[in-house]
């Protein structure tokens, strides 16, 4: 099954566009997160968007306390 293309796997310097409706968006991977620009019929904005960890870091803390809690089960029984 072929992976999904999202903007949280592209290379440094690939692209990816989406069309909806009348904007076009398009996210360039760039070190330190994306370049996002949009195109509408009234123009081009261009905006840097930072990459964060702290959802990855949350999502960690809570595996953790889960594989934590279901050992306990285990040894327990």
């Amino acid at each position: 099954m072929p992976k999904i293309k999202t903007i949280y796997n592209l290379s440094f310097h690939e692209s990816f566009t989406r069309q909806q409706g009348s904007l076009t968006y398009t996210w360039l991977r760039v070190p330190g997160g994306w370049n996002l620009t949009v195109e509408s019929d009234k123009g081009i904005t261009n905006t840097f968007v930072p990459q964060s960890n702290e959802f990855k870091e949350l999502a960690r803390e809570l595996e953790n306390r889960s594989t934590d809690f279901v050992s306990k089960k285990i040894v327990q029984r």
